[in-house]
């Protein structure tokens, strides 16, 4: 096997705010499968990801707690995305 290893931050959940961690890989795994398709860089990917799994464990149910996409949190990662991807 050959192929890249690539390490991201968590995002942290103050034990307050967290209520069910139902669908958090779920939307973990969507969040990646967004990114790859919007081009997203590795590294931007993970840490979206992250966040998006995050806010779902901030609401009861698999799917409550997703993100819109006008959430204006994710508006950073998307104008990230755009300026990693200018020398692709």
């Amino acid at each position: 096997m050959c192929g890249r290893l690539y390490i991201g931050t968590a995002e942290k959940i103050p034990p307050s705010k967290l209520i069910d961690t139902t669908g958090a890989g779920d939307a973990f795994v969507g969040a990646i499968l967004y990114a790859i398709c919007a081009n997203f860089s590795p590294q931007i990917m993970l840490s979206f990801a992250s966040y998006v799994a995050a806010t779902n464990c901030k609401a009861l149910g698999a799917r409550s707690g997703l993100p819109y996409r006008t959430d204006p949190n994710l508006a950073s990662f998307n104008s990230r995305a755009s300026i990693s991807n200018l020398g692709a």
